[in-house]
């Protein structure tokens, strides 16, 4: 029976599934001025429905929701990990 832990680990892909980052060492001030372009840009009528003719699906996550989601999948207990493995294995 799959455990809630399980379930989140498996889920956590589908939260994240195309990610946008930067190199390393970006000043905080431009990483903030481009995660609240790239929301405002989501949030864009005209944008929305481009997104909508092409069949794109735009469920955006903000940057801190994305830290969080990361920080729960390295705190994802090595049992649970392995569980999530093992249901994929051919036998």
């Amino acid at each position: 029976m799959p455990t809630r832990a399980l379930i989140e680990f498996a889920e956590l892909p589908f939260f994240m599934a195309l990610p946008f980052a930067t190199p390393p060492g970006l000043p905080p001030d431009r990483a903030k001025a481009l995660q609240t372009a790239f929301m405002a840009m989501c949030r864009d009528k005209a944008f929305i429905e481009e997104a909508e003719t092409l069949g794109i699906d735009m469920s955006p996550i903000d940057g801190a929701a994305i830290l969080t989601l990361l920080a729960r999948t390295a705190a994802t207990p090595s049992e649970v990990i392995a569980r999530y493995n093992s249901i994929g294995e051919r036998k």
